[in-house]
């Protein structure tokens, strides 16, 4: 291994394969504690190797978010050990504990075997989750840590992915003894090959004899003192042909959890008095059927149910709550009589089953139910007042979980507060159609208007779509389509709306809901979607169904993210990176699951993102591995910028898609990435290949009278022409091709559109402009992936909300303690964040600048000047210039008739400033950027600047400040505009920030000096700008009193 690059010491070499070039090597962290195990493949070139190596990967990963089963960290196929260099190596966390094979069973009682049992069938229940069959599941294979009580299932080599297709899968790799007969013969097979294993696992543990022939373990069985389930059940999973074994992993499941609920009666009985009503209502819920009578009842349902249990206290409601399979009940406790009750009882669902499982503790003994109307002369649970205290003596934990919950509630409650508030607002903006009559005719709905509310009928646009308004069986608002707009007729006394009918509309249901005058309206869905997919995150936030492990706890701050070195330290692909950019690659591989970069103007955010996706594909191109990555930002535009040039920063070819509509994307992406482009390119090879066949196989035909061959000749040629044209028409491929792309691309929630897309994982998500997200947008796009990227600066442009559409979410983007970017700066470790420190895009004072007031003076410039000079003769010697306007008379500010403002003498400086340049012959050819903070004052220099034409001679972009993030021009002038009352939302210094960082060589600032440094805030960055103007070299105040300029 070379020492200079590889992350890890060799503390202990575990084993080797006496057969294979194989090592298992325990190491630790260079620097640190923390210790792993290294597996070795050599002869990876070989293919038997190879193979092996590839599936052990390949099922770690698709498993690595189970429980119960070795997690994978880290792989290579080019590590150097023993002088050689082919060797295959997959990092893994160490597990304590032994194999199964190194315990002696005898020492074991009965239930902790059982348990034990369990605990491996749950793991292989995970793991067939997940289609990952084993194989090769043995003694040696699964490790029991007994002194946490804990099953890991390791060695996946011989694994099989059922949705993986293989040339050698039937390549023969067993154990003798302990595998399937079917994979010993290299035969087909099923999730039931690992069951045939169990069972030969499970003999052994109960027998305490090693495994013979699968006859001979029958016979020792049936003559042993097991009890009689659990002979027929390992009998059973220990049959030659597949068919008779275990239809299900449950049914072995089943017996285990009732051999543990009997012999659980000889440790704790707890009893819990339930009513007849509490049975009325599982029956009015269709939980049970109504045959039920209350002993079948409390015998056999709720025994089943609650064979096993697990219990917490809901101290905020004095609540004891009981999981079970299926089933949770609500508790009181009688301390006098020592009885607890049922208060509530319901179905559960799996994933809130899960949240209650997480937070609870195991009930240890069995729970009995009875029929309350009976609670003086039944048996009462002799350890029920056990159970109360194992509640109580469980309130710390349960405090530290309320907590949790709470926390989680304050920082995304509001959120979905600001959500539910849009849609409503969505749906009371778009036009309302109250109607006095209505009809159908010829596919035509024909509305006779009373009134049109929210809108006149003149706004309504061809094509609008109309849907109407219905309930459902839970009094929710249901919506059908109609059609849209097709006409609108008026006529002396009356109005009528004529709405096209699309064939697929519901006739009945619509007919039934205009006879009831039911509610007619533009469709709102489109635009309610993107919150309604923002809301469905943060649920799915909340009852922890993501990706990325812990990533509810890391976001509160309640537990802090791992940080796991690559072996290797990586080899940049990019030429000349700076020591911020790789430290910033290094910790986003070495983040376990989220990992941050804050990216300053011009540091090159977009260079180190490539960078990153680089990495993880010529990596995975080496391991044969093949990750998903999702690239998503705010604006089209940062998306394209990251994928223009991408598959030349990697040596391979990299199958990219572009989600999003063609007039959204750049056109050189479009014409490459999108779905029709890469379906395009796709039937074009399809046809051209067709049609260099049929040509070659046409000279094959000439020389074939049979008119049968012929016949079939031209029906094959017929199937090919359907078959493409029929692709074509249906986008039948779509799916293929989202499932084999390496990169997908696509905005925050843009990406969703794409159905095919919606139920995907991603190894990794890198979202760039993260800060100028909304908490809940970032959430969509982050519950996706096994690893999180976030790229953005917080001191740049926050998100944009409506105040119009919510008030409360315009409110919270402003507020740093809701904004996700903002928190998780502050609250993750430095092993998980990096600033990067060095700017490229602007002359050395202008970002001098910027680091100074905005930055507490830590970005450094690494460009040279003599790059980055203007060229101008008279402002030659500086780069920041500030007309000041503070003596002139015509200063003032004017509000439009919009409510925003403008200011004329500026605008009159800043024309006097092109027209100088215009003079001296050097305005040809400028890049110019003129921002304003106003749309006022955007249009009239936009008007003055058209007039005059001094667009023709130079390059001149005029706009607001807020669209200007990302963009970057060699002149910026800004407009300051404000004179009096209130500098507005330029005390917002992220605006400030982005609007003087966009200049590259030249920054001259228009506007009232001394109103802008006197103005009294806290948050007035112009104090700190003006200063930094007074006291440096190469800036300078021009005083403008009025008159000509120069």
């Amino acid at each position: 291994m070379s020492e200079s690059q590889f992350n890890y010491t060799v503390i202990e070499k575990m084993h080797k394969s006496p057969i294979w070039d194989n090592h298992i090597l325990k190491v630790r962290v260079r620097g640190k504690d923390k210790i792993y195990v290294l597996k070795l493949y050599g002869g990876i070139d070989e293919p038997f190797q190879k193979l092996v190596f590839n599936r052990e990967m390949e099922a770690l990963k698709v498993l690595n978010s189970c429980s119960n089963i070795v997690k994978i960290r880290d792989t290579t196929a080019s590590l150097k050990y023993n002088g050689k260099s082919n060797y295959g190596a997959i990092l893994m966390d160490y597990v304590d504990g032994k194999t199964l094979d190194l315990y002696d069973w005898h020492s074991f009682t009965q239930l902790k075997k059982y348990e034990i049992c369990l605990k491996i069938l749950q793991a292989v229940y995970n793991a067939h989750a997940n289609d990952v069959i084993h194989r090769d599941l043995k003694p040696q294979n699964i490790i029991y840590d007994d002194v946490n009580d804990e099953i890991t299932i390791i060695d996946f080599g011989s694994s099989k992915i059922k949705t993986i297709i293989e040339k050698e899968t039937t390549m023969p790799m067993f154990s003798e003894n302990y595998s399937a007969p079917e994979v010993v013969k290299g035969n087909d097979i099923t999730e039931k090959c690992d069951y045939y294993s169990l069972g030969v696992i499970f003999s052994e543990l109960f027998l305490c004899k090693e495994a013979e022939s699968n006859v001979e373990t029958i016979c020792l069985i049936e003559k042993s003192s097991m009890d009689e389930v659990l002979k027929d059940m390992l009998c059973s999973m220990l049959q030659d042909n597949p068919s008779d074994r275990p239809e299900s992993i449950d049914e072995i499941t089943d017996v285990f959890t009732q051999l543990i609920g009997e012999l659980n009666t000889s440790a704790n009985d707890y009893s819990v008095f339930i009513d007849f009503e509490k049975m009325r209502y599982l029956k009015r819920s269709m939980v049970i059927e109504n045959s039920m009578n209350m002993t079948q009842f409390t015998n056999s349902f709720l025994k089943r149910e609650f064979s096993e249990g697990y219990g917490y206290y809901d101290e905020h409601h004095g609540k004891y709550i009981i999981t079970g399979k299926n089933i949770v009940v609500e508790c009181s406790y009688d301390e006098k009589i020592e009885s607890f009750e049922v208060m509530r009882i319901f179905e559960v669902a799996t994933d809130r089953r899960n949240i209650n499982i997480r937070r609870s503790f195991k009930i240890e003994g069995k729970l009995s139910f009875y029929d309350s109307r009976f609670r003086y002369t039944c048996h009462n649970g002799k350890d029920n007042k056990k159970l109360w205290i194992m509640f109580k003596n469980r309130r710390e934990e349960n405090e530290r979980y309320r907590e949790r919950e709470e926390k989680f509630d304050k920082l995304f409650g509001s959120w979905q507060e600001g959500l539910e508030e849009s849609i409503i607002s969505e749906k009371d903006k778009v036009a309302k159609i109250v109607y006095s009559e209505s009809y159908i005719d010829n596919g035509q709905i024909v509305l006779e208007v009373d009134e049109c509310q929210n809108k006149s009928i003149d706004e309504l646009e061809q094509n609008t779509k109309f849907i109407i308004e219905g309930v459902d069986d839970r009094g929710q608002p249901v919506y059908f389509e109609l059609g849209i707009l097709d006409d609108i007729i008026c006529d002396d006394d009356s109005v009528k709306i004529v709405i096209q009918m699309p064939k697929k509309v519901l006739k009945g249901n619509v007919r039934t809901l205009l006879k009831k005058k039911s509610n007619v309206m533009e469709d709102f869905r489109a635009n309610t979607s993107s919150y309604k997919r923002q809301m469905n995150a943060i649920r799915s936030l909340k009852s922890e169904e993501y990706s990325a492990r812990n990533l509810k706890d890391i976001l509160l701050n309640v537990e802090e993210p791992e940080e796991i070195p690559t072996i290797f330290e990586p080899k940049f692909i990019a030429q000349k990176l700076n020591t911020s950019q790789q430290q910033a690659v290094i910790k986003a591989l070495n983040s376990e699951n989220i990992g941050l970069i804050q990216g300053p103007p011009g540091t090159g955010k977009t260079k180190v993102i490539k960078e990153i996706i680089g990495q993880v594909v010529t990596k995975s191109i080496k391991t044969a591995d093949s990750p998903r990555i999702l690239i998503v930002s705010q604006s089209h535009t940062a998306v394209d910028n990251i994928l223009e040039g991408l598959d030349s920063t990697i040596s391979d070819d990299l199958e990219i898609v572009r989600i999003g509509a063609d007039k959204n994307v750049s056109p050189k992406i479009t014409c490459r990435y999108t779905m029709p482009a890469h379906r395009d390119k796709l039937f074009s090879d399809v046809k051209k290949n067709v049609e260099e066949y049929d040509k070659s196989m046409e000279e094959v035909y000439q020389d074939i009278s049979d008119q049968r061959i012929l016949d079939r000749w031209k029906k094959i040629k017929e199937i090919q022409k359907d078959w493409i044209d029929r692709s074509v028409e249906k986008d039948c491929l779509d799916y293929q091709l989202v499932r084999s792309a390496t990169v997908i691309a696509g905005t925050c929630i843009g990406f969703l559109a794409n159905s095919f897309v919606k139920d995907m994982e991603f190894d990794y998500v890198i979202i760039d402009e993260a800060a100028k997200a909304t908490t809940p947008e970032l959430l969509v796009s982050i519950i996706k992936a096994k690893k999180i990227i976030l790229v953005g600066d917080q001191n740049q442009l926050p998100a944009y909300a409506d105040q119009s559409i919510s008030p409360k979410i315009a409110k919270l983007t402003k507020n740093p303690e809701y904004r996700m970017f903002d928190i998780l700066f502050e609250t993750l470790p430095n092993s998980h964040k990096q600033v990067l420190s060095t700017q490229y895009r602007m002359i050395r004072n202008i970002g001098n600048l910027i680091s100074t007031v905005f930055y507490g003076g830590t970005i450094d410039t690494g460009c040279k000047d003599e790059d980055k000079l203007h060229g101008l003769s008279r402002y030659e010697g500086n780069s920041i210039i500030w007309f000041d306007t503070s003596e002139n008379r015509r200063r003032k500010q004017k509000k439009t008739k919009g409510n925003s403002f403008m200011n004329e003498e500026e605008k009159r400086i800043i024309l006097d400033i092109l027209e100088d340049l215009k003079k001296s012959n050097e305005l040809d050819n400028q890049d110019i950027g003129i921002i304003t903070g106003y749309s006022g004052q955007k249009d009239i220099l936009r008007n003055s600047v058209k007039a005059i034409g001094y667009d023709k001679i130079a390059q001149i972009d005029i706009n607001v400040l807020d669209a200007f993030q990302g963009r970057e021009n060699d002149i910026i002038m800004y407009s300051t505009v404000r004179t009096d009352n209130s500098i507005g939302f330029q005390k917002e210094k992220e605006r400030v920030n982005v609007a003087f960082s966009r200049a590259k060589k030249l920054l001259i600032i228009c506007g009232d000096l001394n109103f802008f440094y006197n103005y009294n805030d806290p948050n007035n960055k112009f104090i700190e700008i003006i200063d930094y103007i007074r006291t440096h070299d190469h800036c300078k105040i021009i005083s403008c009193k009025g008159g000509n300029l120069f």
